[in-house]
């Protein structure tokens, strides 16, 4: 049956206080997400949530953690409440209900946009010294902030990840790989488990993590850096976020220097371990592997065998050094020796 986004849309706005002028859908991905402007010329973005990724009071939380980032000056969407004060709307959708939230529209582009990371290195180096910086803003808020008793947000631990059943999926199962590869990822997935298993959760090194910081999910506005799309955000090592904002850089020659612009940015606001750091090759496998079981939950993208495969193939190429380095790396780490 296909569905009548507009509609979805309309209906979903008649629960908050705003009178849409223009609707119009900006992207079918992860959520369905509008255009809205108001006939006070006011600008949102409407999300609709799929129903199968985050609860309702797991996506009240994310607002929660947004809202006290921006308490702390931190440039982050600005939640709009319905008509009688709640943070989401119910709609039916196909017989089911969905959760749709409301944010205000911020201007600029991507970072992403702006840089032309195939064209000009040299900017992107710039740009990723700003991304760190704001990661490092990011973790201090996170390391420090009490989240309320009721807070629930998944985790990127080593079940969250590696687990029997990870957050996004159980990629040594993935369709279009042959035995031979999904035998090579579960023999992946134990051992860097077993690797995890070991790793300090004190706060300054593992909190809330924003979990998808690339350069896509920055807006760059006047002065500012607006961070953008929380939906994956969770607990985790903030070392993912470093293997994140990396995820995306296809030239092999630029991720060292990319790497070490970001670490600049960082440690100008905030200290950082230096296993955490050398920690970040094994924790860009852990998402090439994550990646793979992501691409698999999503039918579109199955069809196409080379998402699978392109991602299967990064962490193959870099899994075997990288898994001698990263046990000599906790080896090393006092509080992950002695447990």
């Amino acid at each position: 049956m296909q569905i009548d986004w507009l509609a979805c849309a309309h209906e979903a706005l008649g629960h908050f206080p705003v009178s849409p002028k223009r609707v119009s859908l900006v992207s079918r991905a992860e959520n369905v997400s509008f255009y809205v402007e108001s006939k006070k010329n006011e600008r949102f973005v409407l999300r609709i949530h799929r129903p199968e990724y985050h609860t309702l009071s797991e996506l009240i939380s994310e607002q929660v953690w947004t809202e006290a980032l921006l308490s702390e000056g931190i440039d982050v969407p600005i939640v709009v409440r319905t008509a009688d004060g709640k943070r989401y709307a119910q709609i039916v959708v196909n017989g089911g209900e969905r959760n749709a939230g409301l944010l205000r529209w911020v201007n600029g582009k991507s970072l992403r946009e702006q840089s032309g990371e195939s064209q000009n290195p040299e900017k992107l180096i710039r740009v990723y010294k700003d991304v760190g910086s704001l990661l490092a803003i990011l973790h201090e808020q996170a390391s420090i902030w009490m989240p309320p008793p009721d807070f629930e947000r998944h985790a990127f631990d080593e079940h969250g990840l590696m687990g029997e059943r990870p957050f996004w999926g159980r990629f040594w199962e993935a369709g279009d790989l042959t035995r031979k590869q999904l035998d090579h990822l579960l023999d992946m997935r134990h051992q860097i488990f077993a690797l995890l298993t070991q790793l300090p959760k004190d706060p300054d090194v593992y909190s809330l993590i924003h979990a998808d910081l690339h350069t896509g999910n920055l807006i760059s506005h006047g002065d500012s850096l607006h961070i953008i799309d929380f939906d994956d955000a969770g607990f985790g090592w903030h070392t993912y976020d470093f293997a994140v904002a990396l995820s995306g850089v296809q030239e092999t020659k630029l991720r060292e220097p990319l790497l070490k612009s970001l670490f600049e940015g960082y440690e100008a606001k905030r200290c950082l371990k230096l296993w955490v750091k050398n920690l970040v090759p094994l924790f860009s496998v852990i998402r090439h592997l994550v990646h793979i079981g992501w691409i698999d939950a999503r039918p579109d993208l199955s069809k196409d065998p080379a998402y699978k495969r392109v991602p299967y193939r990064q962490a193959a190429e870099l899994f075997d050094d990288t898994i001698a380095d990263a046990k000599k790396i906790i080896a090393t780490i006092p509080s992950a020796s002695n447990r």
